[in-house]
């Protein structure tokens, strides 16, 4: 069984049950479960690398590159914290008060960002748990740039030239996932 999650386009994580079956059954069944163009020119994390020996897994990781996907690697990062393609950049971390990643694409934060952390990108911003910092995306300008958290608490939002800073009293999360975007000319969260 493959299963398939996407934790944000363009990043999507792939479960794969080996099931007993072999390399060729399963790279035919992923290449079912990922026919279209919607995952083209994404990334993905193999979520159960353990269940794979190294070759196996070098051989669907091949194969998954071989059909216009980026490896970011598998979880975990094998005691890395970063790990930086051209366009991505994922830290396998939280980020506590006082630390800053930049970088010069889209980020993924496998972690929460605390208060007074900072997350600055020239593109999208995706943190997989909870944003209470700073988040500043599409830094150069881009107002389409977008930042996505389980759980948004920020400081303070900046997309572009926009900027949104929560008051002193502290935003509660509404318990499901939000997105912040521009929409004529003000930042708004909505539901993922």
């Amino acid at each position: 069984m493959i299963e398939v999650r996407g934790i944000t386009l363009p990043v999507i994580s792939l479960k794969i049950d080996k099931g007993g079956k072999d390399i060729g059954l399963l790279k035919e069944e992923i290449s079912k479960r990922l026919s279209g163009k919607l995952f083209e020119g994404g990334y993905f994390l193999i979520s159960n690398p353990q269940d794979f020996t190294p070759e196996e897994l070098e051989e669907l990781e091949s194969f998954l590159t071989e059909n216009s996907l980026t490896s970011i690697k598998h979880i975990p990062h094998r005691g890395k914290e970063t790990i930086s393609s051209d366009r991505l950049l994922v830290v396998d971390k939280s980020l506590r008060s006082g630390q800053r990643v930049e970088h010069g694409g889209d980020i993924l934060i496998l972690g929460d960002v605390n208060k007074d952390a900072e997350v600055v990108a020239t593109g999208n911003i995706i943190i997989m748990g909870t944003l209470r910092g700073v988040a500043i995306a599409g830094a150069l300008g881009d107002e389409a740039s977008v930042v996505v958290a389980l759980r948004m608490e920020p400081q303070q939002i900046r997309i572009g030239k926009k900027l949104a800073i929560s008051d002193d009293s502290e935003r509660e999360s509404p318990g499901y996932p939000e997105v912040a975007r521009v929409e004529d000319g003000v930042i708004v969260l909505e539901k993922v």
